[in-house]
């Protein structure tokens, strides 16, 4: 059994929350549109709350195995937030990408986003914010920014992008309104690769163990270590981890 197979296992075996679509229910944000496969919600489907949404709501999942691809396009500022990124998967069953984003101002957070033919993230417009997510297991980049339209950027911070088959973030452009912060980059076929050399992106505090391969035409900036985050099945830490205590804040690099 594979890793993502082991974490959709996970996710069945948990109990989730029982409620009503209410803005606020105990356990979780207070809401705009609330999305649960149970059916205790306003929607089934990420994509259909999304569709459905106003500039700004915050749309809260719940736990489960979300088997689609998902896109925020024409809605800007839509905070999108899991339960959590081991229990909130959003499977792409093989589609280009798991999360798309082509507006400007969204979050991202609570995720795991896998299984995609190409990227975990596709970004291709505006600026947006991408938090405590689980990237794995995709056939591409885990995050890939776009030049072909738009001008993106992002704020990646506290993310775990390991296993991916060709890297683990790639921007063509060295965008000084990109940041990467606090993350465990590792095991991918690359680890954060820019088309140019120009050193505007922020790269604080993040664990890259590529192989030799860490940091591909991009600056490194402080507090980076290039080491074995030394992960479990689950990609929890394990003990004697270099990444337990090392982000910026003083917790722990990656998601968990």
């Amino acid at each position: 059994m594979n890793r993502i197979a082991l974490l959709i296992v996970l996710v069945a075996s948990v109990a989730t929350f029982v409620g009503c679509p209410k803005k606020q229910t105990v356990g979780m944000p207070d809401y705009d549109i609330l999305v649960a496969q149970d059916g205790s919600g306003d929607y089934t489907s990420i994509q259909d709350a999304i569709d459905d949404a106003s500039d700004g709501d915050l749309i809260y999942v719940k736990a489960g195995v979300y088997e689609e691809e998902v896109e925020i396009e024409d809605r800007d500022d839509i905070n999108l937030m899991g339960a959590g990124p081991d229990r909130a998967i959003i499977d792409a069953d093989d589609e280009y990408a798991a999360v798309t984003l082509a507006s400007d101002g969204c979050r991202l957070s609570g995720f795991t986003l896998a299984n995609a033919s190409s990227h975990g993230v596709y970004l291709k417009d505006g600026h947006h914010s991408i938090h405590r997510c689980l990237i794995t297991d995709n056939g591409d980049r885990g995050i890939y920014f776009t030049s072909f339209s738009g001008d993106p950027s992002a704020s990646i911070d506290h993310c775990t992008i390991v296993e991916n088959d060709v890297s683990g973030i790639y921007s063509p452009t060295d965008h000084r309104k990109t940041s990467i912060t606090n993350c465990i980059i590792a095991d991918n076929g690359r680890g954060i690769v820019s088309d140019d050399d120009e050193g505007n992106m922020r790269i604080d505090y993040n664990c890259v163990y590529e192989d030799g391969s860490e940091f591909d035409r991009v600056t490194e900036g402080k507090g980076n270590i290039i080491e074995d985050p030394e992960y479990d099945g689950d990609f929890r830490l394990e003990p004697g981890s270099p990444c337990i205590g090392a982000a910026s804040d003083g917790t722990n690099m990656g998601c968990f």
